[in-house]
């Protein structure tokens, strides 16, 4: 089953005309879509990152931030670059509607239009993203087949997909892997500290986890290994944890993260499984940047550090996230490990409760609390 077909479709509708958007949110409710509305731009971006769409339809002239602003933002982040984007408008001048189509948007309508219209433009939208992303899944099952690093789609205490690699290190065939989950691999010793972290990313509580255990091969032997895996697609309304398996190395190089993967090795990975997952957010310093421009702002309230309980670590860390440096690189520069710069984004996110670091970013752009 597809990802539009395991579970109801999400629509983020920004609009500023209430009326309007009151008659376009139920139109697609009864189609039997999930609508959210978003009032004004700036509330649309963070909406955006909060529940990650199947689809935006976005009204360009919109008071502080427009839509061209919303859409500049959002193609930024690989976490919402490839949400189809649809500009509503009523502007009709040819010069205008070319403006909205040279930036990538991949629709524009211009108001007032026929219902109907806009139902095809979002079903046709729709299906052409559907087929980009079965294209993109076959490519990363081929990629996968040849791959030397065990990889693996979990969900539910099974395996529902590995490689030829994850064979080889475990010692079972494919066939046997599919009927086995982590608790049947894990070392007794590590097993419910490994599946309590396991199930926390499962469950939505951890994006993404990076655990290292001791695990049993079929000949009986145990092995040490390291896990890294991050929230991807849903199959049939659940989650689905995408990720390597690797043998630990006792000698890791310069630039290598775990078991003699490359850092740029771990960001093809999380690129394969964002296009997969429709997950993830990668932060690059020209998206903070233009985040910056949009909200930080004297139009938003100063508020103390202390009102919201960020330690000065979290703040330094969260300052280094939106320059642009990767978890290892933030560790490395602080003299600290990648678990625990992992483990002061996730207070970040909790403190706020935030469903991901952009959420906090713009929280601390806001509010004026990133020295950048």
């Amino acid at each position: 089953m597809t990802k539009q077909t395991e579970e109801q479709i999400k629509i983020l509708l920004i609009e500023d005309d209430r009326a309007l958007a009151l008659t376009i949110s139920n139109l697609l409710r009864v189609k039997g879509y999930d609508v959210t509305h978003a009032p004004d731009g700036a509330s649309g971006i963070q909406k955006a990152f909060e529940i990650i769409p199947d689809l935006i339809l976005c009204d360009i002239s919109m008071k502080e931030i427009s839509g061209y602003d919303v859409f500049n933002v959002l193609k930024e982040s690989s976490a919402t670059a490839m949400i189809p984007f649809v500009f509503l408008t009523a502007k009709s001048e040819l010069k205008d509607i070319r403006f909205g189509m040279q930036l990538g948007a991949d629709d524009y309508i211009v108001k007032p239009f026929e219902y109907d219209e806009l139902l095809t433009s979002i079903a046709t939208r729709l299906n052409k993203a559907e087929a980009h992303r079965r294209a993109n899944e076959e490519k990363f099952k081929a990629l996968s087949m040849i791959s030397p690093y065990g990889i693996f789609i979990y969900q539910g205490g099974k395996f529902i997909e590995t490689n030829p690699s994850l064979s080889n290190i475990l010692g079972y065939s494919r066939e046997e892997l599919l009927h086995m989950g982590f608790r049947d691999l894990i070392s007794e010793e590590n097993k419910n500290l490994v599946m309590e972290k396991i199930n926390r990313s499962l469950q939505g509580f951890e994006k993404e986890i990076h655990i290292s255990f001791m695990a049993n091969q079929k000949s009986g032997t145990q092995v040490n290994v390291e896990v890294y895996g991050i929230e991807g697609f849903k199959v049939k309304g659940r989650t689905t944890l995408l990720g390597i398996l690797s043998h630990v190395h006792n000698q890791v190089n310069e630039g290598q993260l775990f078991g003699g993967l490359s850092l740029d090795d771990i960001k093809e990975f999380e690129k394969a499984i964002d296009i997969l997952g429709w997950k993830g957010t990668y932060i690059s310093a020209e998206l903070v940047n233009k985040l910056r421009a949009l909200f930080n702002t004297d139009a938003y309230e100063d508020r103390k550090i202390e009102d919201i309980g960020f330690s000065e670590r979290e703040l330094e860390i969260l300052t280094l996230v939106c320059k642009g440096l990767s978890t290892k690189e933030i560790a490395d520069k602080l003299f600290i490990s990648s678990r625990t710069v992992e483990k002061h984004r996730a207070n970040l996110m909790t403190k706020i409760g935030a469903k991901n670091i952009i959420e906090v970013i713009i929280y601390g752009l806001k509010h004026q609390l990133i020295g950048i």
